[in-house]
């Protein structure tokens, strides 16, 4: 990559993306362009956020000197998987130095720049700060304990970008979503966003899933999980904020 080639990789993450043969539908573009510190990305199995999510965390590390990019999964084969994606993303790039240090959880580029891979329990990821970019990948599986240790690790000027699909109404993953004026960014790719599906597979999907299935993993809806005893709506219905809960004294 030329110095002028370089420059314009850095300042544009879609035209990084496409020096790595990687061709970003618009919803792609928008991501991998997005500015948001914290961004939320509700969006559907097989639609290309791994991919996209990877080539977001390699050009933060080439572009960022010393900084680290940390991705979250609920398990660390998970997250593994995704370090893999950018690992080979490096690799395929024609005139990169050889990493400084490069396993299944950890790649060191030469810049000091670091992008690790951690699992989605609160004891094995401490320890970090000043984090460029933090992934959490299928967020809304992630436990709230877990959300709430890593936050204070993206620095002030760290972006943290979560994406799943959804997991019922409930969580801080869903949270989020609810609350319009929480100021996270908000991105929404259902299979009918997504060059990936045509309508034929869309209809091959449908008749092979449950109704509930296919609007959370393919619609990106929030419903109620097959398990509940009683709707959240139900739920939220029993509550009523003129209510002054009674003062019981235990004997």
């Amino acid at each position: 990559m030329s110095l002028a080639e370089s420059m314009a990789a850095a300042l544009d993450p879609v035209r990084f993306a496409e020096s790595l043969r990687f061709e970003p539908e618009p919803w792609q573009s928008t991501l991998l362009r997005s500015q948001a510190r914290r961004g939320l990305v509700l969006c559907a199995r097989q639609v290309g956020k791994t991919t996209t999510t990877s080539v977001k965390a390699l050009h933060a590390a080439l572009f960022n000197p010393g900084r680290d990019v940390l991705i979250v999964s609920p398990t660390q084969r998970q997250s593994d998987e995704m370090l893999h994606r950018v690992s080979a993303l490096y690799k395929a790039m024609s005139g990169q130095p050889r990493l400084k240090r490069d396993n299944t959880s950890e790649m060191g580029l030469s810049n000091g720049s670091r992008v690790v891979s951690l699992p989605g329990s609160e004891g094995g990821i401490r320890g970090f700060a000043g984090v460029k970019l933090l992934i959490l990948d299928e967020a809304s599986r992630i436990d709230d304990d877990v959300f709430a240790s890593v936050l204070p690790m993206v620095a002030s000027d760290g972006v943290l970008l979560a994406l799943s699909t959804p997991f019922g109404k409930r969580g801080w993953f869903y949270d989020r979503h609810e609350d319009a004026l929480n100021g996270w960014e908000r991105h929404k790719v259902t299979v009918y966003e997504s060059a990936q599906y045509t309508p034929e597979r869309i209809a091959e999907v449908r008749a092979s899933l449950g109704s509930f299935t296919f609007a959370s993993d393919y619609e990106c809806e929030f419903g109620d999980t097959d398990n509940q005893l009683f709707s959240t709506e139900s739920v939220r219905a029993a509550f009523a904020p003129g209510i002054t809960p009674l003062d019981l004294e235990v004997a």
